[in-house]
């Protein structure tokens, strides 16, 4: 029987989820298909490898040691981030997918999305134009199938981008520091030409019918169970669900054994101006172990990386709700950083360990 695993982030993200599936892909026994299950490019999950630290947005973190990458359909492509990162791949998928059904991203909702936040004077976004994207589906403007559009002529594909950005500006004043590059034609340009190119590099098809031809398939999800949809446009949530759901409405059917893998640090850490609980000033107050974050630092769009203490009750509480009776294992990451393995052990049927090393 084929083995299916399913990443989950247990917290508010940054939990190490491209750690546990750099680790289970690089053990695993034989061929392996990484499902971006949800989100889009916002995601930033790090491995660390012989060859330096590596981020992965729009690839599966498993690329590194020999995984294809597949996109669902409640993944939001973003064409110019995927060209920029498949250029910088140390090892490239030897196939990449994409679900027809695939939602993308234009230019316009990333810089929309910038727009907001500055307007507004807060730091919770990545600026990928997720939430815009999303919105610009619901109102049923731009709503083309990517291969779809990659096959209009030169001009249809221009009028198709003219109307995706008509849309934000009658929706928002565009700033004067922002009006040149979004009134750039080459900005336009260099879009398309990176849509044609993100089409010649990726396949159709559905993961359902991707199955018969690996050994093993391992979804990671993005962001985390405490930023999950509520059905609101809030600034500190996402929109799409971060736990098993997709997952397994993707398995429906599937003769495979699944495993759930819920990864969280021995603390919490929290991008952006969203609450966090249990909310420390100084990471050193949580223990005196934890260091600098390696990848994730101040950003202008993010903000500061915040810490705070883990309360592991809730974190069980919210485990067992999601998991939807499906066996799963606690992944605790960054546990050189914290020695509360022990009490993580007495609560959890099955903790798997890892440190702030190479992956094993």
């Amino acid at each position: 029987m084929k083995k299916a695993r399913i990443i989950i982030g247990a917290n508010y993200g940054d939990e190490g989820k491209g750690t546990v599936v750099a680790h289970y892909t690089k053990n695993a026994q034989g061929s392996v298909l990484n499902v971006l299950t949800n989100g889009g490019a916002q995601r930033g999950h790090s491995i660390l490898t012989e060859d330096g630290s590596m981020t992965f947005q729009h690839f599966g973190s498993g690329t590194y040691h020999g995984a294809d990458s597949c996109y669902s359909r409640f993944f939001i492509l973003n064409p110019m981030q995927f060209v920029k990162e498949y250029a910088s791949l140390i090892h490239k998928p030897q196939n990449i997918y994409r679900d027809p059904l695939c939602r993308w991203s234009t230019p316009y909702d990333s810089m929309a999305n910038l727009i907001s936040e500055k307007l507004q004077k807060r730091r919770a976004s990545c600026g990928m134009g997720i939430w815009n994207t999303v919105e610009r589906y619901n109102n049923n403007i731009g709503v083309t199938p990517f291969s779809d559009f990659c096959m209009l002529p030169y001009e249809e594909k221009m009028s198709f981008l003219y109307g995706v950005k008509k849309y934000y500006e009658d929706k928002m004043s565009i700033p004067d520091d922002y009006k040149g590059v979004w009134n750039s034609l080459g900005l336009m340009a260099h879009f398309i030409v990176d849509c044609d190119s993100m089409y010649e590099l990726t396949e159709v098809s559905y993961v359902q019918s991707l199955y018969p031809l690996y050994d093993e398939v391992i979804f990671e999800n993005g962001q985390g169970l405490l930023l999950c949809d509520t059905g609101k446009d809030t600034f500190d949530t996402t929109p799409s669900n971060t736990g098993i759901s997709y997952a397994l409405q993707m398995l429906k059917g599937v003769d495979t054994s699944i495993q759930a893998h819920y990864v969280t640090r021995p603390y919490l850490t929290r991008h952006g101006d969203g609450d966090i609980m249990n909310y420390s000033t100084f990471r050193n107050n949580l223990s005196r172990s934890i260091e600098e974050d390696r990848t994730n630092h101040f950003n202008e769009f993010q903000g500061e990386f915040r810490y705070g203490r883990l309360d592991i009750t809730p974190l069980k509480n919210r485990i067992l709700k999601d998991c939807k009776g499906v066996n799963f294992s606690v992944e605790l990451t960054h546990c050189d950083e914290m020695d509360r393995v022990k009490e993580f052990e007495r609560r959890f049927l099955e903790v798997n360990t890892y440190d702030s090393a190479l992956i094993k």
